[in-house]
């Protein structure tokens, strides 16, 4: 995926485009980014190095994509680990005959007891459906594949590409993506790498409050300039 940016005479730049669908997008985003920007790489205010350090850009890629990656299954493990541990409570709660027959005598109503049941079966058979356990373990897995690659890089015991091919292997085993959050935590990539200088997507405040429950594919967000972010997160 490539940028098209447009300088106007403020400084300014302004583009809508498509948003990183995968971590390989992460990565040609950071190495595009202006030489002079100040940022660093996990601390904000130092200097970004000129165009010519390219392995030092590169690495930087790498990091927004194991950063964007890791952040984006560790929301997934925790939305869908606490849905679990809620629908557990609720099989539990409505299953059990002494809290229906204590909500019978206090409402003085029969269907009580059979309502509950129903609840418990309908709870259940979601968790199941949706398999909200195992695939929380799932993210857990992968987010600690990319924290895990990510400090061999940074070691040096793994090559920027051999980090690159890896990826790749891994983003081939992931379900489809949730793509407001996925460019949320490319948001946070960009934060935790390049500070307050990091470039950042606008998202929908809908999308922000859906972004679990649905994909929105296809879905184009207005990256923001540098300038810009401050408002756009005080309006949020």
């Amino acid at each position: 995926m490539s940028d098209q940016r447009n300088d106007s005479d403020n400084g300014k730049a302004s583009v809508t485009t498509a948003p990183p669908t995968t971590a390989s997008d992460a990565a040609a985003k950071a190495d595009a980014a202006p030489a002079d920007s100040p940022a660093s790489e996990g601390t904000a205010g130092q200097q970004r190095p000129a165009s010519t350090a390219a392995p030092a850009q590169t690495i930087r890629g790498v990091q927004i994509k194991c950063l964007m990656n890791a952040r984006y299954h560790a929301a997934r493990e925790a939305f869908l680990d606490t849905v679990h541990r809620w629908f557990m409570f609720g099989v539990i709660a409505f299953g059990a005959g002494a809290v229906a027959s204590v909500a019978m005598e206090i409402t003085d109503l029969a269907l009580l007891p059979s309502a509950f049941a129903a609840f418990a079966a309908i709870l259940g058979a979601l968790d199941l459906t949706f398999d909200l356990s195992n695939r929380a373990r799932a993210h857990s897995l992968m987010k600690r594949r990319y924290f895990e690659l990510l400090a061999e890089v940074e070691s040096g015991e793994r090559s920027v590409v051999e980090a690159d091919a890896r990826i790749h292997r891994c983003s081939a085993e992931e379900e489809p993506a949730y793509h407001a959050l996925l460019i949320a935590s490319w948001n946070a990539a960009q934060e935790m790498v390049y500070g307050d200088e990091a470039e950042k997507y606008e998202i929908p405040r809908t999308h922000r409050w859906l972004q679990n429950f649905r994909r929105f594919e296809g879905r184009q967000y207005q990256l923001l300039a540098v300038n810009e972010n401050d408002a756009s997160l005080s309006n949020a």
